[in-house]
């Protein structure tokens, strides 16, 4: 990697001299000539450029007419040479263009900030660069420097409360965690909602890994903190990155954008002398908060009247005034730390530019044991021939992820996660003292068998790692031709390819299944190749008032998945962990492949009037491999218009834009591949032998689901563009859905695949911007957007009235979407009332009796509305910003305290012992009529696992919270400093906190919480807390050096 590192720099640097001339001074330029071009040039003209603070670096300076160019240095000043009379262009991000006559040798040039020119223009579908006016659909766009305020080696956490309508969950504290992002509700009951990810006009690939319905299962070491794939960006190379919000937006991407899209564009080397940056940063993280847990009773049991020592559970005595209490759970986490370091050289001429990075980030964990290590190199080059512009933009990046087994998986899975320890550990035993004096595990629980042992979390973690590897080439070439002034070709070719190594040891003398106590191994090969050919035919003509535009393109995408795995059971030779260390009979394999094709042909026409009025109409079709041949081809529009109604009037200062748009759009999705084919396992060796059925049926006759969707909304800006806002609502109707429910058994399998049901989503979008104070020293920006969702599910067909996609359960409490009801819901098991709403109670003991036949809606996962409110004070070198988000009402379940009121551990099991008393329904057993009864009920262990756990609303919260997201402070050395030194141009310290501050009424670590990561489809696990690793706080310090 360091190797191929070194080359990539060395390759970067010798081809620089084709792309830029760099003086030998920072206050002095040589020209750049055009080798076709030989002038006499007569006079040379230097001068400074400043602003309203000071002396400007790095403002390029053009001579209007030629391909001379050049940069002011640190200092602000600049050297040219150029004929008598020139006219010179003075041009920099974020401050108005301009042109000065040198009528003299000698120029001072003052710039003035440009505020709105950063607002204008938005990366929208296919990379096509949009006034946002002539938008008829909302989308919003975030900055490099607003992403590196709090910067997130996972980019999609630096999105968390900034932008309306983008639901981002975090799915805990372990390094290398997956992040979940959702934009204004889900559209599919059983496929990925998270949207399409694009970096650089391709689609990337932003999975984690494990299996789509699958996050829990401890025999297949899924329940881990897998990455998202976008980790594998590295962030400091974005420019920025625009979120397409729904179909509307981004119809042009086809099936695979149902959900929106995020569009990321890296950065590009800039016309003028070359830059370099170096920037490094280091941080420290520690828990944010641990649940409450009793400290007044040891381990044992009562269960059956009669005191049991060998459980792990905390029912026992309590403790001794001598006796010690060990705080297990606080002991075991530590003090994480993080290293990030990265540099970039980029430059160019009129003709070209390029940009060279690589970064290295390092974290540790506040889990012993666990860190992620990524390192990435990116390289973007382009060069101008005439009416021809070729370009290219690959980066790699390498991640390295060490990790354990997190929640134990499915009940009886044999997988057990050190968090599940952590949380239950006895508070009388020590559990740092976990090994043997031979060095071999050292049980809680000697005198039970290892298959119904639990093993200590410090033998998991140092003894049972995970890991996994991914190394990830992502890229694109491409060519434009202005063939004319009205008429241009695009051809992009771009590749997503990785392979990720996954690897799971269980050492010798676990607490696991039988077959695995004389030690496992697997590994997992993951090969992802994806192949993506655009070819884009644009139109553009002004007559007139009227401006005309109309593109036209062809898409055409491969994507091969293949999966190799080989699992041993009990090694030969103690000690020797290998895949080799098995008997062959003992090793088994499993290969999978996923090939999938998909074409498309699109087109999009704009219309334009007087810049005023704007119509868009797209159209795009495409043909999918994973359907059935006759509902291959499937076609889906989209119109949208927006009007700038303040052009109709006198300008004015209180009302100085409007706008109104709207937009219907309607796209398709398709399915995962082969389930239209219907397969048989292999011959079995028993009587008869011979195939038998999957357990799947296949259908030959699906639909592509579909999505139509609707937006009305409108933007306003008031006094002189210092206050913003925009207001949106929006529903969606997603039909169609493919499914996957039982079947009778007499059809000889257990599912199949239909289209059944609907999944409605409506909702609001609410963004405030404003500048509330403007000074020539000091001004103060903020932002605040609020938005609602409600996502309802209906014609689920076939008495389906429950809808379970995912192995998202605890207990009895489980995601669940419901027929005529919520998409994010929570069913569980519930006490019996009557009719007229009274607890049914047993005569007897006078304890609630629990349904045992069916489940009941308990909760609804999705928030009333979120939120989040940023701002940015700058005052002369120094910039504070800090972030706010917030949300209002929606349901958690504390799955981890249903866990730890079952053992004993939960604070709420601390008063044992006491009288509840409970009125209620009774069937009296001697007149066998119900009666109103009032009975007195000890809360012993079996009251609390009987009856108290198994009303799953006694772990349901409605849950409101305000977090201080991030707060970032910053100081720019002044440039008249740095001129002294000659070669820096820019010195900037930081220091930055995130997660300093939570209120919340939630009882649990952090209501922020995703149990089984962003991997799994439909409603996924945001809002089930389950034995996760913490939510952390830390603080980050660094430094960013220009030259």
């Amino acid at each position: 990697m360091h190797k191929a590192l070194l080359l990539t720099v060395a390759l970067g640097c010798a081809g620089h001299s084709s792309y830029a001339n760099t003086a030998t001074t920072d206050s002095v330029i040589a020209p750049r000539e055009s080798p076709k071009t030989s002038i006499v040039y007569q006079n040379q003209i230097s001068g400074m450029v400043s602003d309203a603070s000071g002396p400007l670096a790095g403002v390029t300076v053009t001579v209007v007419g030629t391909s001379i160019t050049g940069q002011t240095g640190a200092d602000g000043k600049f050297m040219i040479t150029a004929p008598a009379g020139s006219t010179l262009r003075f041009s920099a991000i974020g401050f108005k263009p301009k042109d000065v006559t040198a009528s003299n040798n000698q120029l001072t040039v003052f710039l003035e900030n440009d505020d709105t020119s950063l607002d204008e223009v938005i990366v929208t579908a296919l990379g096509i660069k949009r006034e946002k006016r002539a938008l008829g659909y909302a989308a919003q766009d975030i900055k490099a420097d607003e992403l590196m305020k709090n910067k997130n080696p996972n980019i999609i956490n630096s999105l968390n409360g900034k932008i309306a309508g983008v639901n981002v969950t975090n799915s805990g504290g372990a390094p290398g965690a997956s992040a979940n992002i959702i934009i204004r509700g889900g559209t599919s009951l059983e496929r990925d909602n998270q949207p399409l990810f694009v970096i650089d006009g391709v689609p990337m690939d932003n999975s984690t890994g494990q299996g789509d319905n699958s996050a829990f299962d401890g025999n297949t070491n899924a329940s881990t903190t897998n990455s998202n794939r976008a980790m594998d960006i590295n962030p400091e190379d974005i420019e920025s990155i625009s979120v397409l919000k729904g179909p509307s937006a981004a119809a042009l991407y086809g099936l695979r954008a149902a959900a929106g899209a995020v569009i990321i564009t890296t950065k590009k080397g800039k016309d003028g002398a070359t830059q370099a940056s170096i920037s490094s940063r280091f941080g420290v993280n520690w828990v944010n908060k641990l649940p409450e847990q009793q400290s007044m009773f040891k381990q044992g049991s009562y269960y059956n009247g009669s005191l049991v020592t060998q459980t792990f559970e905390s029912w026992g005595d309590p403790f001794g005034a001598n006796e010690q209490r060990y705080d297990n759970m606080r002991d075991f986490y530590e003090l994480a730390s993080s290293y990030d370091n990265s540099f970039n050289i980029s430059g160019g001429s009129p003709n070209g530019n390029f940009y060279l990075s690589g970064s290295n980030i390092y974290q540790t964990g506040v889990v012993p044991t666990t860190d992620f290590n990524r390192s990435t190199v990116r390289f973007n080059g382009e060069q101008k021939l005439g009416r021809v512009t070729m370009g290219a933009n690959v980066s790699y990046s390498m991640s390295d992820t060490r990790k354990t087994l997190t929640g134990s998986g499915l009940w009886g899975s044999g997988g057990n996660g050190y968090m599940e320890g952590v949380l239950l550990w006895p508070g009388n035993d020590n559990m740092k003292d976990y090994l043997n004096p031979d060095g071999s595990n050292k049980l809680l629980l000697p005198e039970i068998a290892l298959e119904n042992n639990t093993d200590n979390p410090y033998w998991l973690i140092n003894k049972n790692p995970q890991n996994d590897k991914t190394d990830r080439i992502v890229g694109n070439v491409y060519t434009h031709i202005d063939v004319a002034d009205w008429f241009d070709i695009t051809y992009r070719l771009g590749i997503d390819n990785y392979t990720t190594q996954f690897s799971s040891l269980t050492s010798a003398g676990s607490s696991v299944k039988l077959e695995w106590q004389d030690g496992m191994m697997s590994n997992t090969d993951k090969k992802y190749q994806y192949l993506n050919s655009n070819l884009m035919l644009n139109f553009k003509k002004q007559i007139n008032d009227w401006d005309l535009g109309l593109l036209l393109g062809t898409t055409a995408e491969d994507t091969k998945v293949k999966s190799t795995s080989v699992r041993g059971e009990g090694f030969e030779i103690k000690g020797f962990e290998s895949i080799e260390n098995f008997a062959p009979a003992n090793k088994y394999y499993r290969q999978v492949y996923d090939n999938n094709r998909l074409v498309g042909v699109y087109g999009d026409l704009r219309v334009g009037y007087k810049n005023l009025a704007f119509l868009n109409f797209t159209g795009r079709n495409d043909w999918s491999s994973t359907l059935p041949l006759a509902n291959r081809s499937f076609f889906y529009p989209s119109v949208s218009t927006s009007l700038i109604f303040t052009e109709l009037f006198e300008k004015n200062s209180i009302l100085s834009y409007g706008k109104l748009r709207a937009s219907w759009a309607s796209v398709g999705k398709d399915t995962r591949p082969y389930v239209t084919n219907t397969y048989l396992f292999g011959p079995e060796l028993t009587i008869g032998g011979g195939f038998r059925n999957h357990w799947t049926r296949g259908n030959d006759i699906l639909l592509p689901e579909k999505t139509n969707a609707f937006e009305v909304g409108t933007d306003l800006r008031f006094l002189n563009d210092r206050i913003g806002l925009e207001f949106t609502y929006y529903q969606t109707n997603s039909i169609n859905q493919i499914l996957q429910p039982r079947v009778s058994n007499a059809t000889g399998y257990i599912l199949t695949y239909y289209n059944i049901g609907e999944l409605n989503n409506r909702g609001v979008e609410f963004t405030l911007n404003a500048t509330p104070i403007k000074r020539e020293n000091f001004t103060w920006n903020t932002m605040l957007n609020v938005s609602h969702n409600t996502g309802r599910v209906s014609e689920l067909i076939g008495g389906l009235d429950i809808l379970y996609v995912t192995d998202v359960q605890v207990g009895n409490g489980k995601a669940a979407s419901y027929n005529n009801g919520d998409f994010m819901a929570i069913s569980g098991s519930v006490w019996q009332t009557d009719d007229a709403g009274n607890l049914l109670l047993d005569y007897n003991t006078g304890r609630p009796l629990v349904k045992t036949t069916t489940t009941d809606y308990v909760g609804n996962r999705e928030p009333d509305f979120i939120g989040g409110w940023n701002n940015t004070f700058n005052y002369k070198n120094w910039e504070l910003s800090f972030l706010f988000d917030f949300r209002k009402g929606g349901d958690i379940y504390n799955a981890s305290d249903y866990l730890m009121t079952v053992y004993g551990t939960s604070q709420r099991t601390a008063s044992r012992g006491e009288t509840i008393s409970f009125t209620g329904s009774a069937l009296n057993p001697a007149t066998q009529a119900y009666e109103m009864i009032t009975r007195d009920v000890v809360a012993d262990e079996a009251f609390y696992k009987d009856v108290y756990s198994r009303h799953t609303p006694h772990f349901v919260e409605n849950v409101n919270w305000w977090r201080l997201r991030a707060v970032s402070l910053s100081y720019s050395l002044p440039r008249d400093l740095l001129a002294r030194t000659k070669f820096i141009k820019g010195a900037t310290f930081n220091a930055t906190g995130n997660n300093l501050w939570l209120l919340t009424n939630y009882s649990g670590v952090d209501p922020e919480t995703s149990a089984a990561g962003a991997g799994v489809v439909g409603s996924g696990s945001a809002g089930i807390d389950y034995a996760g690793v913490p939510a952390t706080a830390g603080f980050t310090v660094g430094v960013n050096l220009r030259f």
